[in-house]
């Protein structure tokens, strides 16, 4: 929960408390204190976590950046040693070349439309 949710709370808990006449179903002031101090207590052990974590994740983006271009270096050496379509390059998440989808200058809508009219 944010700063500003708990600030929101603390507001209406105020509220609350000034109109204790107010009720709800099935929710009680001492229910929603409780609730609210129990954030609070909770709030900096979470925060104090996270500034720990922070380095890690740090660390693990830069690591994950360069495993990246680790990998593309490695699955090119293996292309290059095995070839392009052999089952280790498969392996290696690369895509063989004979299971590549071969594509071709696109047509233009005349040059379609001719052939569709030399074919009639």
């Amino acid at each position: 929960m944010s700063t500003t949710s708990l600030e929101r709370t603390a507001k209406a808990l105020r509220v609350w408390q000034a109109n204790p006449e107010m009720k709800l179903k099935d929710l009680t002031t001492k229910e929603f204190q409780a609730q609210y101090d129990r954030m609070g207590e909770l709030q900096p052990k979470i925060e104090e976590l996270e500034e720990k974590l922070t380095p890690l994740r740090n660390e693990r983006d830069a690591l994950a950046k360069s495993m990246s271009k680790n990998t593309t270096r490695v699955r090119g050496g293996i292309r290059s040693y095995f070839g392009e379509n052999s089952d280790e390059y498969e392996l290696a998440g690369g895509t063989r070349a004979s299971e590549r989808r071969r594509t071709g200058p696109k047509k233009s809508a005349a040059s379609t439309a001719a052939t569709a009219n030399a074919a009639k």
